[in-house]
């Protein structure tokens, strides 16, 4: 007699296809994959490259803190001519950098600076924090890299890259490289520094190979608000000074003209001065003779003694050679491709100075920044172009440039923000541009480095850039309007 048992529904095995069962145990593996090499891949360290004036000076001597100083800044015209570099050699002084510049002190008050604060907070959300470049533990760290931004680019990117070679030293073998984020001036240092290492460029002859020296430090290369071809901003300094009120503040037309860094953020090509009709006139600002014909900035013969005359002018000789040497050397394509990803951001919403205005009055040439009121037409669409009110777009871009795989100007892709020049360093768009090079592991803490090194084949010029959204564009009335 045949027996059956019957077995209750809730005592039976589920049933399982084979595919569903393969794709179950593939998942499963592919989890347990991601998360060993999310535990075992150390995080990248970020090198945090500011602009200027993003470092406090120091007098190496006393200690003091030297800039910013409001005691210093409330003396009429120059109180910061102390920070003046010597002609002869600028890098013969006794002011040096010191730390970041974290806030202003007046009397008693403080005053923060903001512009780290939204891109600290994102990089501490996702398990950063700010290491020691002394005694870093190889993981998980940011480090800010002050230097003095009166300096050459050159100078200055060759300690970045000592500085860099030094930190990896002391960090474990493993150790990726770094992802370094240079904002304005600093983002000129670290393509030097990527570029070059801790060669010299020389003062004659040819130049030396791109051997990309910085390429076993920096495997990501985020450029913000950086003056890639120069900027017209800088010739305005130079002529006008930079100043917070009444001509108290900040930096005299003869302090500035000391600064090595000034001159190496001249623009590449500069655009012809203008008359008051508009028309373009044959003065050339790379030319130390046109600097003199218009008393630019402390090229005034009227205003020096002979001796301090021939001293300004030979300096300016100097700067404008060794401005278009670095110029050279930084547009110089490589043998190799470059071992860098570079990512670009921007703004296209505010307004830049593009070039000047001549006139002539009395028998005297004056120099305008701004649309004369009563003329005959605006002039404002020739004297500005869009950018962030210190860098135009198209020299952030590098419209002019080639965008070789093996130029330091090859880029992945290119943000463009609503957010003016400071403010960038926080904006949604440079935070998304790491979100593109350090992405969250699944259902991890940890980072995943995303590309650490560009193909040869890929480089994005700006006609192949990332879509600008509208809101990033300026309106007919703000690309007309200067900022002040």
């Amino acid at each position: 007699m045949r027996v059956t048992l019957s077995i209750p529904p809730y005592l039976r095995p589920p049933r399982l296809r084979a595919s569903a069962l393969a794709r179950f145990v593939l998942a499963l593996a592919c989890l347990l994959i991601a998360a060993a090499v999310a535990a075992a891949a150390p995080l990248p360290p970020i090198v945090i490259v500011p602009g200027a004036p993003g470092t406090e000076l120091v007098d190496s001597k006393t200690g003091q803190r030297v800039w910013p100083s409001a005691w210093l800044m409330a003396y009429p015209m120059d109180g910061n001519d102390r920070l003046a570099l010597p002609l002869d050699d600028p890098e013969d002084t006794s002011i040096v950098a010191g730390k970041l510049l974290r806030e202003i002190r007046v009397g008693r008050l403080r005053f923060p600076i903001r512009v780290y604060d939204e891109l600290e907070q994102r990089l501490q959300a996702v398990g950063y924090r700010e290491g020691d470049w002394k005694a870093p533990s190889g993981a998980g760290e940011y480090f800010y890299f002050p230097y003095d931004w009166r300096q050459s680019v050159e100078t200055s990117g060759r300690r970045l890259s000592r500085d860099l070679a030094g930190l990896y030293g002391r960090m474990p073998p493993d150790t990726p490289p770094a992802v370094v984020l240079g904002h304005s001036l600093g983002g000129l240092v670290a393509r030097y520094a990527l570029m070059y290492g801790d060669a010299p460029l020389g003062k004659e002859g040819p130049l030396p190979p791109v051997t990309w020296a910085g390429g076993a430090q920096i495997g990501t290369l985020l450029l913000v608000a950086t003056p890639n071809e120069g900027t017209f901003t800088a010739l305005k300094c130079l002529e006008k000074g930079n100043f917070y009120f009444w001509r108290h503040g900040a930096f005299s037309p003869a302090t500035l003209f000391t600064f090595r860094a000034m001159f190496d953020m001249l623009p590449d090509r500069v655009e012809p001065l203008i008359d008051r009709n508009g028309k373009a006139l044959p003065f050339r600002l790379d030319d130390p003779d046109d600097w003199e014909r218009l008393g630019w900035s402390v090229l005034d013969r009227r205003r020096n003694s002979p001796a301090l005359h021939a001293a300004r002018r030979a300096h300016l000789e100097r700067e404008l050679a060794r401005h278009a040497r670095l110029r050279d050397a930084l547009a110089q394509i490589a043998a190799t491709p470059n071992p860098a990803a570079l990512y670009v951001v921007g703004s296209l919403s505010q307004t830049v100075q593009r070039t000047a205005l001549v006139l002539s009055q009395g028998g005297r040439t004056r120099i305008r920044f701004d649309s004369p009121s009563g003329s005959r037409q605006d002039l404002t669409p020739l004297l500005f172009e869009p950018g962030d009110t210190m860098v135009p777009d198209r020299s952030l871009t590098a419209e002019d440039s080639v965008h070789d795989p093996a130029s330091s100007l090859c880029f992945r892709s290119v943000r463009h923000s609503t957010r003016s020049h400071q403010a960038l360093l926080s904006s949604p768009e440079i935070l998304a541009a790491l979100d593109d090079v350090i992405a969250p592991a699944p259902e991890a803490g940890a980072l995943k480095v995303a590309g650490a090194a560009a193909p040869a084949a890929v480089c994005a010029t700006p006609a192949a850039a990332l879509p600008v959204s509208a809101s990033a564009l300026p309106s007919s009335a703000a690309a007309h309007k200067p900022h002040q």
